[in-house]
């Protein structure tokens, strides 16, 4: 049962007084307004038409009551008001503006109720009660007359009329078939106008309770559609962030890498070998350079007026692997690179994701391997894979080490992302191996 709420018990106790107001209002103004004759033993209610009788004043009440809870307690409202009502149609032949309550209450119960068929049976119940109340009204009236007609004639014919006595208790099947035909069909009629207001009122309640519904499940699914969207974007937003991250790891650790090992090497040869120093600094700037462009290029594609510029510039690939390979040799690494199969062209994914494998691997040999370590990268075409594998021989795993750094993480991410495969571990003989295969067709 919901909270009462002030205004709501407000407005509807208003509305109970309007409909006693417009019952009782007309006839109050024309007894007050008709002149009064001197001596006239009419009294004051019977000249307004107010009822003087308890049980229509009792009625009223329940009728009005159930007006006021209607939409605090919808099923307490309709039994109320169906009480009153009822009981008014036992006491008149004839609808009241009073009796109004019945359909409005019906309207708020078919509104407010969540299971249709209990709102139907309570419909039909309540007509069915109506037509027995209306007929028992009726029934009565016929019989008040017809007794006034006997006391009419008896007193016409100078015999006291006598109350016909019946033996035993009148049955169920007697009283009914007692009942005049035309008194029926003349109820019938009378309460078809009760009848086609309860329909109505249910008709235009169970349609906003639909309605209701209808905006309900919209406005859900428009809430879980928006926090799907949110979802989605965020898992795209961070997406793009991990992978941002892996470039700008493979970037940057490269670049440093090599800016040290061509940095030390200038240091050792500053005083015997100005020559080499120069060339040792020239590649420092080389390396700064390209690399300082490859992180403007990454940060620019997350905003929006660099997004374009972002797209234009070209993406690292397979192409680029000898220049690399030259790159660190320039700092005395050691590496052979051997191409085995018809080099293809391959989708953008694997193009990068082959590149930045090489170029993890090898940062990872010299930072890790040792001064002399040298590496090994092979590349090996297929109609259906690239495989690329990088080996030194280095030192190594060092003890107590797993070999799951960030650039190795980080590659392990790019090859799952592909749907390939990533062995890593010691080399048989010595050093370490990184060997990847990524497929030509990409899953989708």
């Amino acid at each position: 049962m919901s909270r009462p709420v002030p205004r709501q018990l407000l407005t509807d106790a208003a509305l109970a007084l309007a409909l006693l107001a417009a019952t009782l209002g007309p006839g109050l103004v024309t007894g007050l307004l008709s002149p009064t004759k001197p001596g006239d033993p009419t009294g004051f209610l019977t000249r307004t038409g107010i009822p003087a009788d308890q049980v229509w004043w009792v009625c009223t009440g329940l009728a009005l009551a159930g007006v006021v809870i209607r939409r605090q307690n919808a099923a307490v409202a309709l039994v109320l008001t169906a009480t009153g009502t009822l009981g008014h149609l036992l006491l008149q032949t004839k609808f009241q503006l009073l009796d109004l309550a019945l359909p409005l209450v019906m309207y708020t119960v078919a509104s407010v109720s969540r299971r249709r068929r209990y709102v139907v049976g309570a419909l039909a119940l309540t007509m069915i009660l109506a037509y027995f109340a209306m007929l028992g009204s009726r029934l009565d009236v016929m019989h008040v007359q017809k007794a006034a007609v006997a006391e009419k004639r008896a007193e016409l014919n100078g015999v006291k009329a006598q109350p016909v006595a019946r033996e035993g208790t009148p049955t169920v099947t007697d009283t009914i078939a007692n009942i005049p035909v035309e008194a029926l069909v003349d109820t019938g009629q009378a309460v078809l106008e009760m009848w086609l207001l309860l329909v109505a009122a249910y008709a235009v309640g169970d349609g906003m309770r639909t309605r209701r519904a209808h905006l309900l499940a919209v406005e859900q699914r428009t809430a879980d559609l928006a926090r799907q969207e949110r979802q989605s974007t965020a898992l795209a937003v961070a997406a793009e962030r991990a992978r941002i991250t892996r470039e700008l790891h493979d970037v940057v650790a490269h670049g440093m890498s090599v800016m040290v090992v061509q940095a030390q090497g200038a240091a050792a040869a500053l005083d015997r070998h100005p020559d080499r120093t120069a060339t040792a600094l020239q590649h420092v700037i080389e390396v700064g350079r390209s690399s300082l462009a490859e992180m403007r290029r990454l940060l620019a594609a997350g905003r929006t007026e660099s997004a374009e510029d972002a797209r234009l510039a070209p993406l690292p690939g397979i192409d680029a692997i000898p220049g690399l390979v030259d790159q660190l040799r320039s700092t005395g690494m050691r590496i052979d690179l051997r191409i085995e199969g018809a080099p293809a062209v391959m989708p953008a994914a694997v193009d990068l994701s082959a590149y930045r494998i090489v170029q993890e691997a090898l940062t990872n040999t010299l930072k890790h391997a040792g001064p002399d370590a040298g590496a090994w990268v092979r590349l090996e075409f297929d109609p259906e894979f690239l495989r690329v594998e990088v080996t030194d021989d280095g030192k190594g795993l060092a003890e107590g080490v797993d070999g799951c750094g960030n650039g190795l993480r980080g590659i392990a991410e790019r090859v799952a992302m592909l749907g390939g495969t990533l062995e890593t571990g010691d080399a048989p003989d010595r050093g370490f191996l990184l060997d990847a295969t990524l497929p030509v067709e990409l899953r989708r």
